[in-house]
């Protein structure tokens, strides 16, 4: 996934957090339970939630 689409991806996770007022997280596939991404409400923005 390259930069630009990343960041229409995240814009997407915030706009759905700040609408609904809540955390939005993103798993990987085959892997629920273990969010990779999410908005985190208090910050306002989108967050790594993975270790590398």
């Amino acid at each position: 996934m390259n930069e630009a689409r990343l960041d229409v991806f995240c814009g997407f996770l915030r706009e759905i957090g700040r609408r609904l007022g809540k955390p939005v997280l993103m798993d990987p596939e085959g892997d629920y339970g273990h969010p990779v991404l999410g908005f985190d409400v208090e910050a306002g923005r989108v967050v790594v939630l993975a270790d590398r």
